[in-house]
């Protein structure tokens, strides 16, 4: 008898399987991630291209005047204009739609549409926010707020209702609809980003990005989770800019601390002269910057990640006047802001001016 041979089996590669999430109360299926490719091209060519060769992005917050000189009295919708880092070039202009009642009363947070405007090769810095509301829109962050589909923000996150985040759709949404309103319905969905629930992080500011998994709109993938520092905020960004990492997700790391940095990294500048300091400290005009090292991510991933930026500026630094703020005829100066289970805790000096003259306090005026 012969000797018999064995014969080497083929490996079968496993597969992951989508798993079932529940996410703003609607069913989805998370895929496994995928770099490099875009599972669904929604954005036109043009962005998509511009998009792809460009790395290092800065955003700048335009200076609201009526909003600086009211003390945040008079809220106003917010302009960021986006660089290519590496040459200056303007390309993009995101541009606020919020309603103004919900803005004036709950802003930062409020429900409110992200409009982006490819404006490479034009002089958008002189543009007012109408000229600039009227170029057509290339993709949209939608923000549910505090008036509408997420009442518990800025509490402790116990809930997917306390969860902060937004939904990015590909070029302009039909018709005028009130922000919160879409959502995940729709066909034109590019992807998503939220808070971990419950605690959203602990105490670690967290937000999951995820992208379009598939023709389904309701299949994402995990890409990315950005994760900012404990203390950040007030006037340690007169000294420290403010680091948050992003780090590539598995779908078993939606709930887990990652912190490697390893796709890119978003900066809250610190102010380098005196002008930039005094905006820094009246006003919430801010400067970021958004660094990928990884080469090889798809255009609208890069595109989701830079929503997440402007998503990160609402969430952490977005408190109205700043720094520095009068109310009551008392002068409030927030040192640094702490991240607590969802909550942004301030530590605060105040000083209060309300005993004129200088006279001494009355005996029957001491607490006791």
């Amino acid at each position: 008898m012969g000797t018999e041979i064995p014969v080497a089996q083929p490996v079968v590669p496993q597969v992951p399987v989508a798993t079932a999430v529940i996410v703003q109360g609607i069913p989805m299926n998370i895929a496994p991630p995928s770099f490099g490719i875009d599972a669904v091209p929604l954005i036109d060519a043009n962005t998509a291209g511009m998009l792809g060769a460009v790395n290092n992005f800065t955003i700048k917050q335009r200076v609201q005047w009526a909003e600086a000189i009211t003390q945040g009295c008079c809220e106003q919708a917010n302009v960021y204009d986006i660089f290519d880092s590496d040459n200056g070039n303007h390309i993009m202009v995101g541009v606020e739609r919020s309603d103004d009642l919900p803005r004036c009363c709950c802003a930062p947070y409020h429900s409110l549409m992200m409009e982006y405007k490819n404006v490479y090769g034009q002089d958008a810095k002189s543009m007012s926010r109408s000229q600039l509301a009227a170029l057509p829109t290339i993709m949209t962050m939608e923000r549910p707020g505090c008036c509408g589909e997420k009442p518990g923000l800025c509490c402790c996150l116990c809930t997917p209702d306390c969860a902060d985040g937004a939904v990015v759709h590909a070029g302009q949404l039909p018709g005028t609809p009130t922000p919160g309103t879409v959502l995940f319905n729709g066909e034109s969905i590019m992807g998503y980003c939220e808070q971990p629930a419950p605690f959203g992080g602990y105490f670690t500011p967290t937000l999951n990005v995820m992208d379009r998994g598939g023709p389904d709109p309701k299949t994402f993938r995990p890409i990315a989770k950005v994760e900012g520092p404990f203390i950040f905020g007030g006037c340690s960004e007169l000294c420290c800019p403010s680091s948050f990492p992003v780090s590539s997700m598995q779908p078993d790391e939606l709930g887990t601390k990652l912190k490697k940095g390893d796709l890119a990294e978003i900066v809250k500048k610190a102010p380098q002269g005196l002008a930039q300091a005094a905006r820094e400290a009246f006003t919430d005009s801010d400067t970021y910057t958004l660094q990928f090292k990884d080469q090889k991510l798809a255009p609208q991933q890069k595109a989701m990640m830079m929503s997440s930026l402007i998503l990160v500026d609402y969430m952490f630094f977005e408190q109205d006047n700043g720094m520095c703020s009068c109310e009551n005829n008392k002068l409030k100066i927030t040192l640094f802001e702490c991240y607590c289970l969802g909550c942004l805790c301030p530590c605060n000096l105040v000083f209060d001016f309300n005993n004129s003259g200088g006279a001494p306090t009355k005996s029957e005026e001491i607490a006791r």
